[in-house]
């Protein structure tokens, strides 16, 4: 065991966890008043060290199936069980019963989809993945939390209105709807437009606004592409590379007999 508390990765996986915890105490004021902006704060970093830790473990060559088993586990706790609790103490408490029951629908439905992630999952790079991640995910939460707070709008006034965000965001992780991966992210010419109308979109919301108020204004442009994108693929009947039927309307099996149909045409002209 003790090799692997010694892995470099793994002390990034341990620094992801470690912001989680502390989100958690932040937001619930175990040491005092809650601060809902710097447990907000603790899961962008969470996010950070999460990304760093595969980068290591590529670049020192060092990573292992111990590595990747307790990088899932830093996930649930980081950003399935902390943004829950975030998000129940800042905007859902006024609901009661069913405030805590969409934050744990929230954590339930992260886990589950990294619990699929997990089957799944045969080390190929994608353009798409299957699913909200449970990474955006949270990140998602916190980007909300964090622009409400640095904008000082106070406690929150529409606590409907956060669970039906929440709702959404769980239903997104466990649907198979297709969201860009990080190697859809490389520019081309043709992207480069939409890719200057959201820093535009993003600079004014900054300037309006606080400048933290940008990683919601980010996440919301991820949202949205991503919902175009799953449009444009229902139209075009184009499932992607490893999602057949994102939105569970029976595309793939029109896709099968289209499949058919073609097999039977190329053996009549072979006869």
């Amino acid at each position: 065991m003790l090799k692997h508390f010694l892995n470099p990765p793994n002390w990034f996986t341990s620094a992801s966890m470690f912001c989680g915890l502390y989100s958690i105490l932040l937001a619930t004021g175990v040491d005092g008043e809650p601060n809902f902006y710097r447990a907000a704060w603790m899961l962008v970093f969470a996010g950070i060290f999460d990304m760093l830790d595969g980068r290591v473990a590529r670049m020192t060559g060092t990573g292992s199936a111990f590595g990747i088993q307790l990088d899932s586990l830093a996930d649930v706790v980081s950003f399935g069980i902390a943004p829950a609790v975030l998000v129940y103490a800042w905007g859902l408490r006024d609901l009661g019963p069913v405030g805590l029951g969409i934050a744990f629908f929230f954590f339930l439905c992260g886990t589950f989809r990294l619990a699929r992630f997990n089957l799944t999952a045969d080390g190929s790079k994608s353009t798409h993945s299957e699913g909200l991640t449970i990474t955006m995910g949270g990140g998602t939460v916190a980007a909300l939390v964090m622009a409400h707070a640095a904008n000082d709008l106070g406690v929150v006034e529409h606590p409907v209105q956060v669970a039906g965000f929440t709702v959404a965001l769980s239903v997104m992780m466990v649907s198979r709807l297709r969201f860009f991966g990080w190697s859809a992210l490389r520019l081309r010419p043709q992207h480069m437009m939409l890719v200057a109308l959201g820093m535009g979109i993003v600079a004014f919301v900054c300037l309006q606004y606080r400048w933290a108020s940008a990683f919601l204004a980010i996440a919301s442009l991820y949202l949205s592409a991503a919902m175009v994108d799953n449009m444009m693929a229902i139209v075009r009947r184009e499932p992607g590379p490893h999602i057949e039927d994102p939105l569970g309307l029976g595309l793939d099996e029109l896709d099968d007999a289209d499949e058919e149909a073609s097999v039977v045409r190329a053996e009549r002209r072979d006869r």
